[in-house]
């Protein structure tokens, strides 16, 4: 599992530097099960940029408190981990 803080930041450097950021996001985008966090940016900013990484859903922090996420996203890791095992 990947979790990806998307900021003002992150959009500029995938804008302006193409070469390493994509690399980098490729990277990340390989893998199963990806949650971007939105903090500063909207959805719609990252789909202009990266239309995969939109497209896996997350979470916002303009819509809810950091604290829930955190909550959500530790759900989401034991859920997939007990798949996991379960797979074994």
């Amino acid at each position: 599992m990947g979790i990806v803080l998307v900021t003002p930041a992150m959009l500029e450097k995938l804008r302006t530097d193409r070469s390493v950021a994509s690399n980098e996001l490729s990277a990340l985008l390989r893998r199963s099960l990806l949650v971007p966090v939105m903090h500063g940016v909207t959805f719609e900013e990252l789909d202009q940029v990266s239309p995969t990484l939109a497209s896996r859903g997350g979470f916002s922090t303009a819509e809810e408190p950091m604290r829930d996420i955190v909550v959500k996203i530790a759900e989401l890791v034991g859920s997939v981990a007990e798949e996991e095992a379960a797979g074994l």
